[in-house]
């Protein structure tokens, strides 16, 4: 969704009174040097054990506790109010543990709801919530299992929220291809303020055992590093007060409720980069390999990321993607990942001398494709991430696999489809041209427009983007894959839906209906790049683009092919945008699987 110049400088004035933040913005040049880059890779990482596990891969049940905490993101700032998920006898004060199942091993977890307030209680739009909701003093949870087939009871929907004292528990039945997944809060109208807060976490979902309980054995005697060589990245921008208190900008382009600021504006970007909740941290890793499981877990910033030392680009491999692992290793130099989307990937450090400093750099401007890149331009860049520091001790030296699956993936594009679907994603702005909110179809969240689609069907749907930005597109219960992305004619295709309101000239809510956009394609499909060519469950659809995925609904969709998802259900579900401001306001619409 379109920033305004001003929307940007007000998220700079904010970040231009906080403690810290990356160098070249505008916060950087609003403080002393004391408390500048010379602050960064101070934290360590807190890896695996430190962020904490809940190995449930013998099944049974097992419970979490939501609740406030106070967090220290760095050691010179003050403590941070937050949410925390924790478990029996945990005293974690932000995220949540890394959750280790086992595929075909359920499980139960009952989330109990002890929280108190809300550490954003400034931020919420009483216009985004359920009316009658005090999500300040009495906030509602609900936990998704980003990724998981799950059955609509335990999908953890928008609308199964629940209360401070009461739980609910979710069944987890593990039936689908190891990956790495993560959990979410995702209550109606609040998860970008509960997951900004603290309310996400891992969830590595294990299959074939091997060194340590965690490697791949691909049939030639190697194996995919294991702990404590396999590392969550939960990357996340944030964005603070002096007093170490967390700050969310209101929009200055719009009124709210109260008469000032409306608290929702179209994207946050924070202006301090925060990894697995510690401040530009950094890591001593050996000389060997390093499996690096990223979870994108930002509200809006898209990350274009790369390794460097000295000067150097430190190539890498990726080996999986949201749903599990791809083929074959694809090396790169560079990965680009939207929010929610997960990438596993594996670097070598045995090339490199000890002492050898390794920085993750981040490139992508805001809002994504097409921002400002610089301050002076009004943009918010985050350039760099964390850093690596090579120790002198050898590490994990196994070759990596030529191949990581006894059985290619089975590819969608070969199989027929049942339907068709155009999926229009659009932005509407008032008559200053200001964005108020982003749809799909041009249908509110409430809209009695609900897509239906039968069980074990296999669909194709096209995300027709005629905004200015990038939209990372979730869909709950399902791992589907990427065919081809395309450009079109936005204009003209727009004016063809009936969106467009003439008597004002603005796209006007519930107006028209999305139309085929065949007519209005230009140049040739793009096919998947080879690090996307394995199972997603949330895809970038680009500006000007159509994004076309092939949907499996059912785990038989495929004719008695695999599927990454092994279970079928009925029921409803949500898709929507996981740029988290849009997906509040009201880029997310129900589907029903009869």
């Amino acid at each position: 969704m379109r920033i305004t110049r001003r929307q940007l400088l007000q998220a700079g004035a904010v970040a231009g009174a906080g403690l810290l933040a990356s160098p070249g913005s505008p916060a950087a040049a609003a403080r002393a040097p004391a408390a500048g880059q010379q602050a960064m890779f101070t934290e360590q990482l807190p890896t695996m054990d430190e962020l904490g596990v809940l190995d449930m891969q013998g099944g049974g049940s097992t419970s979490l506790w939501v609740r406030n905490a106070c967090h220290r993101f760095q050691e010179q700032m003050g403590l941070t109010d937050t949410l925390a998920y924790q478990e029996a006898g945990s005293s974690r004060t932000y995220l949540g543990p890394v959750i280790i199942a086992r595929k075909g091993t359920p499980f139960e977890l009952t989330v109990h709801n002890r929280v108190e307030r809300h550490p954003l209680a400034f931020a919420i739009d009483s216009e985004l919530v359920p009316h009658g909701s005090n999500d300040a003093k009495r906030p509602r949870m609900s936990v998704h299992l980003h990724g998981g087939n799950t059955s609509p009871r335990s999908d953890g929907g928008p609308d199964r929220a629940f209360g401070p004292g009461a739980s609910y528990t979710y069944r987890y039945a593990n039936n689908q291809d190891a990956a790495g997944l993560w959990y979410h809060d995702h209550a109606l109208g609040m998860t970008r303020l509960s997951v900004y807060a603290g309310l996400a976490g891992g969830y590595l979902l294990r299959d074939t055992p091997g060194p340590g309980g965690s490697g791949i054995d691909t049939g030639d005697g190697t194996y995919l590093p294991p702990p404590p060589y396999e590392v969550p990245l939960i990357i996340q921008d944030r964005m603070f007060h002096l007093d170490g208190s967390f700050a969310y900008p209101p929009n200055p382009d719009l009124t709210g409720p109260d008469g000032g600021p409306r608290p929702w504006a179209p994207e946050f970007f924070g202006d301090v980069a925060t990894v697995n909740g510690k401040c530009w941290p950094n890591l001593d890793v050996a000389r060997g390999k390093y499996r690096f499981r990223i979870v994108n877990g930002s509200n809006a910033r898209f990350y274009d990321l790369k390794f460097g030392a000295g000067g150097q680009a430190v190539p890498f491999h990726q080996i999986g993607s949201d749903g599990g692992l791809l083929d074959a290793p694809v090396r790169l130099n560079r990965l680009v990942l939207g929010p929610a989307e997960r990438a596993d990937i594996v670097v070598d450090f045995a090339g490199l001398k000890a002492g050898s400093r390794v920085i993750l750099a981040n490139s992508a401007p805001v809002p994504y494709p097409d921002g400002p890149e610089s301050v002076q331009r009004g943009g918010l860049p985050l350039p760099q991430i964390m850093q690596f520091t090579v120790q002198g001790n050898s590490g994990y030296t196994t070759p990596l696999p030529a191949r990581l699956r006894s059985r290619p993936l089975t590819r969608l594009v070969e199989l027929p489809t049942v339907a068709t679907r155009s999926m229009a994603l659009v932005e509407v702005a008032n008559a200053d041209d200001v964005p108020t909110m982003a749809l799909i179809n041009n249908r509110m969240f409430d809209s009695p427009d609900v897509t239906v689609v039968k069980m074990d069907t296999l669909e194709q749907w096209e995300l027709i983007n005629t905004t200015e930005d990038a939209h990372p597109i979730h869909l709950h219960f399902t791992q589907f894959q990427l065919l081809n992305r395309q450009k079109f004619d936005a204009g003209a295709y727009l004016e063809a839906t009936g969106y467009v309101n003439p008597a004002t000239g603005l796209v006007t809510p519930g107006r028209g209906s999305a139309v085929s956009v065949k007519p209005f394609l230009t140049g040739r499909p793009k096919d998947a790049p080879a690090n996307e060519q394995g199972w997603k469950d949330t895809v970038v659809a680009f500006p000007g683009e159509v994004t076309r995925i092939r949907v499996p609904f059912g785990a038989a969709a495929a004719g008695g092919l695999p599927l990454a998802i092994g279970s079928s259900f009925k029921g409803e579900y949500v898709w929507h945008c996981h740029i988290l401001e849009h997906e509040d306001n009201d880029m997310m619409q129900r589907y029903v699987i009869e």
